[in-house]
């Protein structure tokens, strides 16, 4: 397996952190979810990932005695943002105690149920530029308060390449660098590519940067890792960012590691015809059928490899053509 960009090139300064002064007084988490059709491998794991994050930030709001202030973006080739349900004032940014304790299954599909392409650099952008003006007028509000600690975490997850934005790449990496220079804990984790390598584009650090394998297990280690980071972060101190042992438990497994000296190439074409049946468990037998109707390229990419999972993100594919063979293999050319 080639080696890993995330795990050999990073360099920690030990585990040892500072004792925090005082506890913040604002606790500000905005989550960015990638929801395009080739997440399908990973949506339970997402579903774990997400309800984990909230229930942490909860326990870290009774632990600091803080304010938590949420946010939940998911998208595909659309954005949409669910915590203004919860907010009192209509605001992206929903109070913790707001938010309910464990979201439904209903809710769960709403925001994370796989579709479309992958707006990554659009979203990203969208959403730091709103996180830095909740930030200044959070930061204005407390001016002059006995606290006024805000700890700032911002998180974006992907697992493909963008194939729908318009914005240029370097405006997502100045603003990213910006908020970095702000204090602002920011978090990128992302699938089937080199992470490292990408977020370096987009402007996060190398510390705080963590490539996943397309798998349930290893995403819902990255998930559980990033939840963690943001807890470290909470106790109002700066983090080493992702420990070794959370990128090798979230690693690519053996054989599906990312190659990065290898160059890749989005596919001129991308022929789909299939009769296959995706490996859904018993319990999702009432989405499997309507995935299928309504997104069929998020059951076409239940049964693709991590890599042909990442051709079809590229190419922009959405949908199967409707001549359907005894064939079940997906041919790029």
């Amino acid at each position: 397996m080639a080696s890993l960009s995330c795990m050999n090139s990073i360099k920690r300064a030990g585990d040892q952190r500072p004792t925090a002064v005082r506890p913040p007084a604002v606790i500000l988490f905005d989550g960015t979810w990638d929801r395009s059709g080739s997440t399908s491998n990973i949506y339970h794991a997402q579903m774990l990932g997400l309800q984990k994050c909230v229930s942490d930030r909860r326990e870290d709001a009774a632990k600091t005695g803080a304010r938590c202030l949420v946010s939940i973006t998911t998208f595909d080739d659309e954005a949409e943002t669910f915590t203004s349900e919860w907010s009192d004032d209509g605001d992206e940014y929903a109070n913790i105690k707001n938010i309910p304790e464990l979201f439904s299954s209903d809710q769960m599909k709403q925001m994370l149920k796989p579709r479309g392409c992958t707006r990554l650099v659009d979203t990203a952008f969208d959403r730091v530029i709103s996180f830095e003006k909740k930030l200044k007028k959070l930061q204005d509000e407390l001016k002059g308060k006995d606290n006024d600690k805000v700890v700032a975490v911002f998180a974006l997850s992907t697992d493909g390449i963008d194939n729908a934005s318009k914005r240029a790449v370097w405006e997502l990496n100045e603003a990213v660098r910006r908020l970095r220079k702000a204090g602002v804990e920011m978090m990128f984790l992302a699938a089937n590519q080199d992470a490292i390598a990408t977020g370096k584009n987009f402007g996060f650090a190398e510390s705080h940067t963590m490539t996943f394998g397309a798998t349930p297990a290893t995403a819902k280690a990255a998930f559980k890792g990033l939840s963690q980071v943001t807890r470290e972060a909470s106790d109002g101190v700066p983090t080493n960012g992702f420990s070794e042992s959370m990128r090798h438990s979230s690693a690519p497994p053996s054989g599906e590691g990312w190659d990065q000296n290898a160059a890749v190439h989005a596919p001129r074409s991308l022929k789909m015809t299939t009769c296959m049946q995706p490996s859904y468990p018993s319990s999702d037998e009432e989405d499997v059928d309507e995935t299928m109707v309504v997104n069929p390229s998020a059951a076409l990419a239940m049964g693709l490899t991590p890599h042909e999972q990442y051709l079809m993100n590229i190419s922009g594919a959405t949908s199967i053509a409707p001549s359907l063979t005894r064939n079940n293999r997906v041919t790029f050319q």
